[in-house]
This record gives C-alpha cells, structure tokens and sequence, in this order.
C-alpha cells in the first residue's frame, strides 16, 4: 500500500473517531474535547482539505463520508491500533498525587471516580481448585505520563513447588464505546471490557488504566501455598508491584470437556470472515475462528451452531447468518441438497473441541421464509412456508429423510437436534410431528419462554426457558417430568432482563452470578445467543442497532476475551465445584443457604451490593467446603 494511500485511510480513521469523540460530549465533555484535540493534532490541513474535497464531490459531510468509506471495508486492514481504542483518554475525576501508583481492584467496573484508591495492601489473594482458571483485577494510575507500560508476571514458587510463569498471565484491559437508548434518551460510555494483548501501553497524566490478571493452575500442582509477582514497569523505571499469592486446595476440577455444566453459545462465523475481509470458509478463515472456537471449547461448549436455511432469524445482526446446506430446486420440480460445508464446518467445530451436540437452525425461521436456488434459471428463489402447511412438508420431510440417512451412516445421528428459537406451540407441533414422520432419530431443541407442558405430546430432548419466566412451579415441573439424563434443561437471557445480565455496561459480578444461579435452581446450564456476533468493529464501539451494548457478542477479535467472558467462566467453573461438593456429600448448610440468595426475583430487587455480597457469600461458602 502506498503511503499516500496509507495517509487517506489514516485521516478516514481519524474522522470517524473524532465523531465517536464528539459523541461522547453529554457525558464526558472535557475527555471529548481533549481526544478532538488529539485528532486535530493527528490531522494535517492537507489531510483534512483531501477529505473534504472528497466528501463535497459526493454531497456529504466529512464524518457522513468517513463513515461511508470504513463501511466498504474490513475493519482490521492496515489500521493501527492506536486509532482502535479509546475515543478519549481514561482520566481520573480528580488529579493524582504524585507518582505512579496501584491497588487491587476487586471484580468491580472501574472508571474515572473509582480508580484511585487505597495502596495499603497490594497483595493479590487468590485460592483454586487444581486444573482451575481464577482471576483478579488490579489498577493503575498516574500523576507523570508514563510510556512503556508492561505487565511482567514471574512464576509462583511454594514450599510444594513451582507454577510456571507462563500458567500466569497480566493483560491490559482496554475500553470501548457502549452507546444504546435508555427511556428515549442515548447514553453513550467508555467501559472497560477487552482484556487485551498490548505488550506495553502509554498513560497520560492523570489517568488511569486497569489491568487483569489469571492463573491457570496446573492439574498436577501439589496443594500448597504459591508466591509471586505481577509488577507494571514504565520506560524510565517507575514502578508498581503486586504481590501475589496463590492457596492451591487438594480437589482437582475436571477438563472442561468433561464438565456437566451444559453451555450453549452460539456461534456466527461469517461474522468472523466479514471483520477480517476473507473469503467464509477459507483456509484463512478457518485460522482465524480456531482460537475463538477454542477458547469456546475451554468453556465447557456443549453444542455445534449450525444453519440449513438462509437467515433463520431475518436479519437481524450486522452480519446475516446463511446457510451451511445448498437447497437446489431442479427442473422436474423435486429438491437436491449440498451438504458439504455443513460437513466441512462440522469437523472443523469438532476439531476445535466443540460438542457432542449439534444444533441445526431451523426449520421454523422468523416470518416462515425459506429460500433455495433454481437449477434452471440459477436465481434464489424464496417463499413463505409456514409449518403445519404442505408446502412446509413438501420442502422440509424429503430433507429430513435425507439428512437422517447421511448421519447414520457417519455416525451422527443421536447428536443432532432440529433447532427452534421461541416458536409457538403449533409450529412446534408440526415441525415435530415431521420429524417423527421424516426423519426419526434426529433430536429436537428449543429455546423458550412457556412450561414445557404447553407442549405435551411432544418430546423436547433439549429444552431453554428464558430465566424472567423460571418460576417455582416451572422448576417442580422440569423436576417432575425431565429428570431422566436423556434431556437437557437450562436457561437463558438475551436482549432481557436488563438484570442480572451479561451486557458490557452489566456489573461485574452479575456475569459471575449466571453460573451460580444455574447451581442454586439445579438447572443443567445456560444458553446465551452470541459468541462473536460482532457489530462492525468492537474495539470502536460495542453498540449495535436496539441491542444493548455487549449482547451481541463476548469475545474480540483476535481471540481477545473480555472481563464478561472470563467471570462467566468462573461462574461456570464454581458451579462444577458444588456438583462435585454435592456429588461428595460435601455441601455444607452455609452453601446451601448461599445459594438460596441467587434467585432472579430476589437479583432484580438488589442493588449492586446487595447482589456482589450475595455472590461473595456463595464463592466464600465454596472455598470454606473445599478444605
């Protein structure tokens, strides 16, 4: 690329950014026009002559015209990331005392007013399961400007042994815009969510700058108690350090892959291809999804997302789902199926550690539109088929007969569901009754919001029900008429409640209670409808459409998780801890009455202290049962 149309694409970037700064004036006035400054500054007058000569060739204003440029193209070609993040600086409400200067954070959303605190005790505790992934959060901040910033963690050594250093990681958490309309009115925030891998970092005077720390505890480590550091090192010398220490107990978790706690994800990968610019389902786009599908599978993934209709849900995302499976309709009028992506993708899912389920979505899509390709003509084609129709049968029962033959014959067949998503009883009906017709042996799933017994006479073998409508009543009847290990019963929220929830501007410990609140209902596990279901570029601005910021997705690109995904994780982890307490007749009363906190009427009610304690309560009644 030239440098002269390097420079263009520099000063788009920079113009967009200057809007999401300006965007930011309601709320955060000076940082807004400090970072229009920075932009200004970043901007030569020939730069910005060149940009608005071009945008006045179209009619547009510069910023309508930036926009429509970075529009038509990957968000991650040849932009620096300093132009990514961060469309003001992150300064503290007050000046800082001279220095540089930390303190350990808690698992709280951390922000101008909150940042400085008390330095009298820097020691980061922790205490885990062998085989367990655990957390903390630490924050800096800074009177001088700083360059250079690094994280360098050493290993934690104990009279038991040695934790290496690489089981120890220090990573910078990076903030994105979150704009979305609350009571009519748009409120638009820089919070801190992408746990991001930046060597080093600058910090300008008075700021501050959170960081986020993780030990993943070797399963062979000896019980015993480990010390380390993590120390935050600045070009020149300035210095902070945390000491840490790390209490290994004498249990050993389970590989993911063999946790009970049954997670549901879905995931989207031509979201991934659209951000990166290459071609779905290349060998470049294969590369790209492994390590997000990984760290998938290091959750406990349970299910495989696939498509066998184009826009099962419309489209309501940035980015359309298509489908994994061609509908061909041929000359004499009858249906030919190309199933080799779905193939294709299947492997790869299982590959990467996803599974045993798979999950095919849907023969029940939003608005009932189905589409194929005409072999005479070439065209895509659509039409309205409503199940309970003949035309419904008439598409969907000879599929089924086929699709059931190919699985058994590779092997799959107990695996896959026919998957609905907040359907009605009487397409329920219909698609099942076509299913046992068509295609007996393939399984059936839906995510819902009525008692299973709305649907009697039906067999769901995988079956979700929105957390706002989990009542009593509900769990005596799942307990009643679902108990046999051949179904699968959990939970989930989406675009609702606002609370307890998992959006970027959710606190911190409502994405820890998800996990526990599936422990304390005895429910098999959660179900969430966004993995990497990214707006246009996360890193900018998290928002997308009506949705609240942060319910599209939980991971960044570039397999950069986020402070939601990794205390989701830990919710998820703690959950498999009191199976296990229970399996061993180890609950103990304290972790029986902690658990009878987390309930989503009671969450709704509480402020975010009352919900945090309730949450410690729970992980501290573990820790105590543990010993």
């Amino acid at each position: 690329m030239s440098g002269s149309i390097m420079k263009t694409e520099k000063t788009l970037l920079i113009a967009l950014v200057a809007v999401l700064a300006a965007g930011l004036g309601a709320v955060a006035a000076p940082q807004a026009e400090s970072a229009k400054g920075a932009v200004e500054a970043l901007a030569s007058s020939d730069d910005l002559a060149f940009l608005g000569a071009r945008a006045a060739e179209k009619g547009l204003s510069v910023e309508e015209y930036a926009r429509q440029r970075l529009s038509n193209r990957a968000p991650d070609a040849g932009i620096d990331d300093i132009y990514r993040y961060e469309t003001a600086p992150l300064a503290l409400s007050a000046p800082a005392q001279s220095g540089f200067h930390g303190r350990v954070a808690g698992f709280v959303n951390i922000d101008g007013a909150n940042a400085a605190g008390d330095e009298g005790d820097r020691t980061v505790r922790l205490s885990a399961w062998r085989n367990e992934r655990v957390n903390a959060q630490v924050v800096l901040w800074t009177k001088e400007p700083l360059e250079q910033v690094r994280l360098l963690a050493s290993s934690l050594r104990g009279s038991a042994g040695e934790i290496p250093a690489s089981a120890v990681s220090a990573r910078f958490v990076r903030f994105t815009t979150a704009s979305y309309v609350n009571k009519d009115a748009r409120t638009t925030a820089l919070v801190g969510d992408i746990i991001d891998d930046a060597k080093s970092l600058p910090m300008g005077a008075d700021t501050f700058r959170p960081a986020w720390l993780a030990v993943r505890v070797p399963a062979d480590a000896k019980p015993g108690v480990y010390s380390g550091t993590v120390a935050a090192v600045a070009a020149g010398g300035a210095r902070v350090e945390f000491p840490v220490e790390l209490e290994v107990l004498g249990r050993t978790l389970p590989d993911p892959s063999d946790w009970r706690f049954f997670l549901d994800i879905w995931q989207h990968p031509w979201a991934v291809a659209r951000y990166h610019g290459v071609e779905p389902f290349s060998k470049a786009h294969y590369d790209l999804m492994r390590p997000l599908w990984k760290e998938l599978a290091e959750t406990g993934q349970k299910t495989i997302t696939t498509t066998i209709t184009e826009l099962p849900w419309n489209h309501q995302n940035y980015d359309a789902y298509h489908t994994m499976i061609r509908h061909v309709k041929t000359r004499d009028g009858s249906f030919r199926r190309d199933y080799s992506l779905w193939d294709e993708y299947v492997a790869f899912c299982e590959s990467c550690g996803l599974g045993p389920q798979i999950h095919c979505y849907t023969m029940a899509t939003w608005g009932h539109v189905v589409y194929w390709e005409d072999e005479a003509t070439g065209d895509v084609q659509k039409g309205v088929l409503k199940p309970g129709t003949p035309e419904h049968e008439a598409f969907w029962g000879p599929f089924l007969a086929e699709f059931r033959d190919r699985l058994s014959a590779c092997g799959r067949l107990g695996r896959v569901y026919i998957a609905l998503d907040e359907r009605d009883r009487d397409e329920l009906y219909a698609t099942a009754g076509l299913i046992e017709r068509y295609g007996k042996g393939l399984k059936l799933e839906m995510a819902g919001n009525k008692p299973p017994s709305t649907f009697a006479g039906i067999d769901i073998d995988n079956y979700c029900q929105y957390m706002k409508y989990i009542t009593p009543k509900y769990l005596d009847e799942v307990r009643a008429t679902r108990s046999d290990p051949k179904y699968t019963s959990t939970f989930y929220v989406c675009c609702g409640p606002l609370r307890p929830n998992t959006f970027i501007d959710s606190p911190m410990a409502e994405s820890l209670w998800i996990g526990l609140y599936a422990a304390a209902k005895k429910m098999d596990g959660f179900l969430r409808w966004a993995y990497v279901n990214w707006p246009r570029d996360p890193f900018v601005d998290s928002s997308y459409g009506h949705w609240r910021p942060g319910d599209t997705f939980f991971v960044y690109p570039g397999c950069r998780t986020s402070v939601r995904w990794e205390l989701l994780r830990d919710g998820i982890e703690t959950c498999e801890k009191i199976r296990l307490l229970r399996e061993e007749g180890k609950a103990t009363g304290r972790l029986d009455r902690a658990l009878e906190g987390i309930d989503y009427d009671t969450a709704e009610k509480q402020n975010l202290q009352q919900l945090t304690a309730a949450v410690e309560e729970v992980l501290g009644a573990v820790d105590a049962a543990s010993r």
